[in-house]
């Protein structure tokens, strides 16, 4: 989905609908959807604005303040353990579960970032 249009855009559409032009010639002109021409003018109808509406917000984070603290202690006591681990861990620990998605981009967010420790050295074998 993208971003909305200017407002200046809204303006063009609603000045050509009020001197006569028909929804679908504003469309075809302006390269816009038959659709959005439609509800940029019932908006005016309605409101008198084309204004776009304010952003709805979003869904809240799952992981609020309290969950980050968990999280960093969790990183602290195992540093090595995958996102699937520490996923785990949180659903025993706090109120809600979590997927390994989301603890990577709580991580991420927090600026946390984890070396993985290996079972073998990097370079097992000497060179030749």
């Amino acid at each position: 989905m993208s971003g909305t249009h200017s407002l200046d855009l809204r303006e063009r559409v609603i000045a050509a609908w009020r001197e006569g032009e028909g929804k679908s010639a504003i469309a075809r002109r302006f390269m816009l959807g038959y659709a959005t021409v439609r509800r940029y003018i019932a908006r005016f109808e309605a409101s008198g604005s084309v204004h776009a509406r304010p952003h709805g917000g979003g869904a809240p984070r799952k992981v609020d303040a309290a969950g980050e603290v968990l999280l960093r202690h969790l990183v602290r006591e195992r540093p090595d353990a995958t996102d699937e681990e520490l996923a785990r861990q949180y659903s025993q620990r706090a109120d809600g579960s979590i997927s390994h998605a989301t603890v990577n981009r709580v991580l991420h967010r927090m600026g946390l970032t984890r070396k993985k420790s290996h079972c073998t050295p990097w370079r097992a074998t000497a060179k030749p």
